[in-house]
């Protein structure tokens, strides 16, 4: 399952090594007594800041775990603060309500902190993090994946129960609790980005990005493989025109062909040589009967014959391939006149 890889990540030797410090100053500030006590909140603090960092890394897209820095454990960072407050104040309310109401407030509560960490780690907002609707349409975005979070989330406090009580160095039992933390961090920032489409999260990198990104960059080079054209068409070299639109033609595939084609018809269309524009609709007509695109090779024909019927806009095989495609689709008239012009 894709997910795996999010729950491996704090497995990176970076984080293994926070982690593995982590622990160690647990440990220290266990055998410190009450002296121990504040190393204990600032390495606890570090721990849920870092874990609040990862998940937003990993919702992002982005795939190399982030490295504990200052700016992470900045004392304004209180996403932490507000989980562990948006916890108490649910399983408060289910210990003050009481009986089996209290009971199903509570379970309420462990089905919803996921998200609502989901909600805290994307907006940064408690009062959405609070949002009864932002939380259903976390969950509901999620998916099957939030059943796949939900039973992570009881395998590890089994876990963390189990470290609990087996007779382990302390200093393990500390390495691996912040370990299974960060884990499930991880995996609710997985998660995030796996179903980003759903809902609708844009992160920083994602294959949607990238595409648009390509796809920007491949519209540049057009452009500029289309000024590069105009200057022999402007000075009456329409020749030189050819080879680079059959270049750039050859290249493409898809709906990236039907597009060019369009785009090159339409900046032809512009210039003031008759004769360059043929010339361009006759190496975009080409590529496309070369490529069996009939029906769209028939329709920019038309479209070039009805804008200029004083130009050829295909060759004289390619235009025999777009009569036949005419009749074999029910336009024989229409077959017929092609022919009839042709014969002109």
């Amino acid at each position: 399952m894709v997910l795996v890889h999010h729950v491996l990540r704090p497995a990176h030797p970076s984080t293994l090594l926070l982690v593995a410090v982590l622990a160690v100053l647990l440990t220290v500030a266990a055998h410190a007594g009450l002296f121990g006590l504040p190393l204990a909140l600032i390495t606890l603090s570090w721990l849920l800041k870092y874990a609040y960092v990862l998940l937003d890394s990993v919702a992002e897209g982005i795939d190399e775990p982030p490295v504990l820095s200052v700016e992470m454990v900045n004392p304004l960072e209180q996403r932490p603060l507000m989980q562990l407050a948006i916890g108490a104040a649910g399983f408060g309310l289910a210990r003050w309500v009481g009986g089996s109401a209290g009971t199903a407030i509570a379970v309420l509560v462990v089905l919803a902190l996921p998200a609502s960490a989901a909600v805290l780690g994307v907006t940064g907002s408690a009062i959405e993090a609070l949002n009864p609707l932002a939380i259903v349409r976390v969950i509901r975005g999620l998916g099957p994946y939030y059943a796949v979070i939900l039973a992570a989330t009881i395998v590890y406090a089994l876990a963390g129960y189990g470290l609990a009580v087996l007779p382990v160095w302390e200093i393990v039992r500390f390495a691996a609790a912040a370990w299974l933390l960060l884990s499930l961090f991880s995996l609710i920032g997985g998660a995030i980005y796996e179903r980003r489409v759903a809902l609708g999260y844009e992160p920083q990198r994602s294959p949607e990005r990238a595409a648009e990104r390509g796809e920007r960059e491949r519209l540049r080079r057009l452009d500029q493989m289309l000024d590069e054209v105009y200057v022999p068409a402007r000075i009456r070299e329409p020749a030189r025109i050819v080879e680079p639109l059959r270049r750039w033609l050859e290249s493409d595939s898809g709906s990236a062909l039907e597009a060019d084609a369009r785009a090159i018809l339409a900046r032809a269309g512009s210039w003031d040589d008759p004769r360059a524009y043929a010339l361009a609709a006759q190496t975009v007509i080409a590529r496309l009967v070369a490529v069996r695109r009939h029906a769209l090779a028939l329709e920019l024909f038309d479209g070039v014959r009805r804008a200029r019927p004083d130009i050829a806009a295909a060759a004289p095989a390619e235009l025999r391939a777009l009569i036949d495609h005419a009749r074999v689709t029910g336009r024989r008239r229409y077959a017929e006149q092609l022919e009839a012009e042709a014969g002109r």
